[in-house]
């Protein structure tokens, strides 16, 4: 299907201005360079406990023996058990941290009324996978297994993420099922990194927008994949995968100047077609982390309100 090539007018201004930041030093790794540029974000916009929700760090030792960061955004209002959303920070895998989206998750606690945890896993390409999923995933089973002291109910658990947060969000979702993990209601996926093969349509057509890019997705696989072998590739990339039958329901959106826009429209394809409930959105003019770049606009708003309904259902659901 031929989708129309062109950025949304309301985005033209916001894309112009990130492309005029400082380009890193000459030779600089891309990951490094990703890395300076979210932790610089993370500082920037990293939250403290309010009134209103509590913001705070919690460890868990994962199965390599590593302390590893949970940060906690728990609403202070209301009593009992609250609900669970174990969000995934995005970063092409090599990159990131759970404070680069302090705002966002501060802000979905507070509308959904859920406990909201991020989970600072190891990075490509010194860490590949299964790495950087063994890391989510046994965070998510130390939450569930320590309800009571992160106060979420161990059966309202919702799991998401945005870019490789949406690869790693339907990863741990699979290894749930694959190994009678925790129950989870939702799988979130927004703009997610699911196929490896970068040969799509929208691979092709989408090459220099500077945002995420086909040749960034191309160098995150390298890194996520690094040493991994070519018959494993099926373990870890989920539109490879040959069964996707009893996953949780699945809410998907992506925009459609976005390279990532045909996988995502064939995973939740691929999803269905197994027996999957999936609400897929597709916005027209839309970049890579569009709402993230462009909170205000309409197509953003959406968003927001599209998910939050979503998320909400699947709480109620259980």
């Amino acid at each position: 299907m031929k989708y129309q090539h062109k950025v949304a007018e309301e985005l033209v201004p916001v894309l112009e201005a990130y492309n005029s930041q400082p380009a890193p030093p000459e030779g600089m790794p891309m990951h490094e360079a990703f890395r300076a540029g979210l932790s610089q974000m993370a500082e920037q916009v990293k939250m403290e406990s309010t009134d209103q929700v509590r913001i705070e760090n919690k460890f868990f030792t994962n199965s390599d023996g590593s302390e590893t960061q949970l940060r906690v955004f728990t609403p202070l209002s209301g009593n009992g058990a609250k609900p669970l959303l174990y969000w995934i920070h995005g970063g092409g895998t090599m990159s990131g941290l759970p404070e680069q989206e302090d705002p966002m998750l501060y802000n979905l606690a507070l509308d959904l009324g859920c406990v909201v945890t991020s989970v600072n896993y190891r990075l490509a390409p010194e860490n590949p996978y299964p790495k950087p999923l063994n890391d989510c995933y046994e965070g998510l089973v130390h939450v569930v297994s320590q309800s009571g002291d992160f106060g979420i109910h161990p059966d309202k658990v919702v799991v998401g993420g945005g870019s490789a947060g949406g690869l790693l969000s339907t990863s741990v979702v699979i290894k749930a099922r694959n190994e009678q993990g925790p129950k989870i209601l939702l799988q979130v996926l927004q703009y997610p990194m699911v196929d490896s093969r970068c040969e799509t349509d929208s691979h092709k057509e989408i090459t220099d927008l500077g945002v995420w890019d086909s040749g960034m997705n191309q160098y995150g696989y390298q890194c996520y994949l690094k040493d991994v072998p070519e018959s494993e590739y099926e373990n870890a990339v989920p539109a490879l995968m040959d069964d996707l039958s009893g996953l949780p329901d699945a809410f998907i959106a992506v925009g459609a100047m976005d390279c990532l826009r045909d996988e995502s429209i064939k995973y939740a394809e691929k999803l269905a077609a197994a027996g999957v409930k999936v609400e897929l959105h597709v916005y027209p003019g839309m970049i890579h982390v569009w709402d993230a770049l462009a909170p205000d606009i309409k197509a953003s708003k959406d968003l927001w309100a599209v998910r939050t309904a979503a998320i909400k259902r699947a709480f109620d659901s259980n």
